[in-house]
């Protein structure tokens, strides 16, 4: 197919779009932008939030333990959903004198489906590892 045939398929496709979705013509919002319109606020603001399990702290856990890394002293713990703590969970690092916290929440649908991992608080790498380890410490692998 010759090459300018081509071209003025490609052009005819996107004037077809351009005219069935006139909005599409517009310019588009800027995506920071949309976050002040209070209908994206709202949706936004839910976006974020944490589940209430964590939010609210009404979890089962584990005591913490003192762990020391880089020269400093941490409490390290794990959180997990009541009811439901092989699809939910959050390990969790607190500095000793409780000026910072990190995280890592752990959800899933079901034990067939790989976990959906966020990191909370900003961890460095070294932090990173640590909740890392945590978490595989308390969840073997199962055969």
């Amino acid at each position: 197919m010759p090459r300018r045939l081509i071209h003025f398929i490609h052009a005819c496709s996107a004037l077809l779009l351009l005219i069935s979705h006139p909005g599409w013509a517009a310019e588009q919002p800027q995506t920071a932008d949309l976050l002040l319109e209070a209908p994206y606020r709202r949706a936004y603001v839910v976006m974020q939030r944490l589940p209430d399990w964590v939010s609210r702290g009404q979890a089962t856990s584990t005591p913490v333990a003192r762990v020391e890394t880089g020269g400093r002293s941490y409490l390290l713990g794990h959180l997990c959903k009541p009811h439901d703590c092989d699809n939910n969970q959050l390990d969790i690092v607190f500095a000793a004198d409780g000026h910072a916290a990190w995280g890592l929440l752990h959800t899933r649908p079901n034990e067939r489906q790989p976990f959906l991992q966020s990191w909370l608080g900003n961890p460095d790498q070294e932090m990173q590892a640590l909740l890392l380890q945590n978490h595989a410490a308390l969840n073997p692998p199962t055969p």
